[in-house]
Order: C-alpha cells, then structure tokens, then sequence
C-alpha cells in the first residue's frame, strides 16, 4: 500500500478523490487518494483511520459540528441508500453503517489499523469514492434557536478554514444553513419568532452542500438574515444533514 499521497478537506460541509471500494465534516470536503497494491478501487483501512485522526482535533473543540467518512458517486444520480462498508484484515472482520446520505463514522480500531485492513463497498467498482465531510450536528428534538444555527455555521466554516480551505474560502461569510432531505419528499420544517404563528419554509431542489459535488435533493435553506432575534427553525421532519451556505 503506497502512502498517503493527499490529504485535504471538506465542505458542506471536504476533489481529487479516492476510487472507493465500489462504491464521514465542508470542496470543503477532505479527499484521500490512495493506491492500493492488492487493488486500486480498494481503500486501506489505516490511510482512512489517518484521515480520520486529521479531523478529530478540529471538531473536537466545536461541538455543533461533525466529521465523517464521505462516500461520494462519480456521477450524479447514482444512489447512496442502501450502502454498505466492509473492512477485512487477517485478523479482523466488521461492517460500518452509512446513512441515506452517505456519510460513516469509522471505527479505530487498533487490530484494523494493524492488518492495514481493506475497506471494500457492496457497490460496483469505479462508480463511487471516498473523501471528507463535515456537517452541523443533528439535534434529536429538532428545534434549533437561530443563535445555535449561527454558532454551528461558524465552527464548521472555522474548521475548514483550519484543516487546510483557507484560501479556498477567502473572504466568505456564513450566510445561513441547508437543511437536507430526500429528493421528491416533502419535509415539514417551521419558522417561529414568537410573535406570530409559525411559518412553513417550502424545501427546493438544490445541492445539500456548498461544494455542488453531490446530486440533487430537497433543501430548505435558512438564511440568518431572516432570522430575527429569538427565532428558532423546528425540523417536525428529521433531516438526512445540515449544511452551511456562504456568500
């Protein structure tokens, strides 16, 4: 397994890219390339678990926000449900869920790491890839005051400032978030400011997040301009990932 050859990150949230095993944070998304010697639609199990450890301490000390491994489609259209990862050494066998989105949370697990482990996709090969990904936390509640979303906004833009998107987000401002669901549904997310009744935002067919790499789904984007003093966005329908919007 040749080394790491780059490392560089997300957005939406982290495009170089590496093949994936057919195929978690950001363009402001972390992508690996990575050349296998068994074989080179394979991701190696301790190149992944390096990039991982590249994003922990940047969201380590923002707790609004998340990294996850990115399973990304070479062409849009191509489905992300359904999607499963496996990670095989001589000494280790597991499975690593990934959501309706894409987006995984690997394991470090110290045997993998030793094994050099191969991480494989139950898709065809040459079809996805892996990179980076950082997203504004879920809340289980749904309900976040427009002070949070903000918060959350500027660590994730802070963060991929720091993990090496500097001059790719030069002079841009947080201008408000994504609030991602499946293309074709009909989300039901409200906006109140207490002083009158809550106000539906209609979803639009739009990229989930601010690097475009992705295909099409249902957005409600939340602009803070609109977002008076006291306000809160209620997402009755949980949502696949929020992401950010610059300007």
């Amino acid at each position: 397994m040749k080394t790491l050859t780059k490392l560089c990150l997300l957005a939406a949230c982290l495009p170089t890219a590496v093949p994936a095993a057919d195929t978690v944070v950001t363009d402001p998304v972390m992508t690996v390339e990575i050349n296998a010697l068994r074989d080179p639609e394979w991701i190696g199990y301790r190149h992944a678990y390096k990039a991982a450890a590249f994003f922990a301490p940047f969201v380590r000390t923002r707790p609004l926000i998340q990294a996850h491994l990115q399973v990304r489609s070479r062409r849009p259209g191509l489905p992300l449900d359904g999607l499963r990862l496996s990670v095989a050494g001589a000494r280790t066998r597991f499975e690593v869920p990934v959501d309706a989105i894409g987006r995984a949370e690997l394991p470090m697990e110290k045997t993998a790491y030793e094994d050099d482990a191969v991480i494989t996709l139950n898709r065809q090969k040459g079809h996805y890839y892996f990179s980076g990904r950082y997203s504004i936390r879920e809340r289980d509640d749904g309900v976040y005051d427009a002070g949070l979303l903000r918060d959350a906004c500027e660590q994730l833009l802070a963060a991929q400032r720091a993990s090496g998107y500097r001059m790719r987000l030069l002079g841009k401002q947080c201008a408000g978030i994504k609030i991602v669901y499946p293309a074709g549904s009909m989300p039901e997310v409200a906006l109140e400011d207490g002083a009158s009744p809550p106000r539906m935002l209609a979803p639009a067919e739009a990229h989930p997040f601010e690097d475009g790499s992705m295909g099409l789904y249902q957005v409600v984007t939340v602009r803070f301009a609109d977002l008076p003093a006291g306000a809160r966005v209620t997402a009755a329908t949980r949502p696949l990932a929020i992401g950010t919007l610059y300007e």
